[in-house]
This record gives structure tokens, C-alpha cells and sequence, in this order.
């Protein structure tokens, strides 16, 4: 069962990707598709033990793909340096991602690698999103 707190984060990056779209005039039906985006990106935890939680967008992914999702590459791939796929999408979810901490607050990417770092009990050099962020402020976002 996905936890209230993993709701607030879903329900955060949801909305960032919506205003994000909005402040940057996209059309209505990409402002649905990327708030979309947003509710479905993390449907991989509910299938998932802890254990197993760094998969959750290679499982969210292939669910997604099965049922004919148009954007299940964006879930797949989200939260990986480097990935062989990109797209416009993806890049603003990753983005929106980084920026929503674990209880749904908008948070810079320094912060978002301290929660996670705290969270899991990770050190930051060591969180996996710290590549994706250099990344992301390669290509602008920040």
C-alpha cells in the first residue's frame, strides 16, 4: 500500500508538473498529460516490497505499458542518470521529482538529496538521484 506520505509526494510532483506546463503555456491537453504523468510516476511502490523499492519505476513502467499508457517510458525511466531514452516529459518529471521532497513540499535539489540521504539512510554521494541532478542542471533546470 503506498503510505500517505508517498501520496503527498505523488500529489506534489503532480502539481508542480501542472503549474510548470501552465507558466510555460503548454496546450490543455499537455497540461492533463503531465499532471497525469505526475499521479501515475511512482505506481510502481504499490507493487513492491521495501527491498525492492529502487525498482519501482522499471515495475510502474512495464505496468504501464501494458495497459497502453502513451507515457510509460517517461515512468520507466525516471530518476536514471544518462538514460537511453529521453524526451521533453521525461526531463520535466525528473525535474518535478527532484524538486518534491517525501511529504509533498517543493524543496531545492541540494534538500531533496538530504531527505533522501535521511530516508533511506544513504549517504548523499551516495544517493542515485545526485547524478540525475547534475544532469538536469546541465540541461538548465534548476
Amino acid at each position: 500500500m503506498i503510505s500517505d506520505e508517498r501520496k503527498k509526494h505523488i500529489f506534489g510532483v503532480a502539481e508542480l508538473l501542472k503549474q510548470t506546463a501552465i507558466k510555460n503555456n503548454y496546450t490543455s491537453k499537455e497540461i492533463e498529460e503531465l499532471f497525469t504523468l505526475g499521479l501515475v510516476h511512482d505506481i510502481g511502490y504499490e507493487f513492491l516490497e521495501p527491498k525492492d523499492y529502487s525498482k519501482h519505476n522499471k515495475v510502474g513502467g512495464e505496468i504501464l505499458k501494458n495497459q497502453g499508457y502513451k507515457y510509460w517510458q517517461e515512468v520507466y525511466f525516471h530518476g536514471e542518470a544518462n538514460s537511453p531514452y529521453q524526451s521533453k516529459f521525461l526531463d520535466l518529471l525528473n525535474f518535478a521529482d527532484a524538486h518534491i521532497d517525501g511529504y509533498g513540499n517543493y524543496v531545492s535539489f541540494e534538500d531533496r538529496l538530504k531527505d533522501i540521504s535521511k530516508r533511506y539512510n544513504i549517504p548523499i554521494d551516495k544517493v542515485e538521484i545526485k547524478l540525475l541532478i547534475n544532469e538536469l542542471n546541465k540541461k538548465g533546470y534548476n
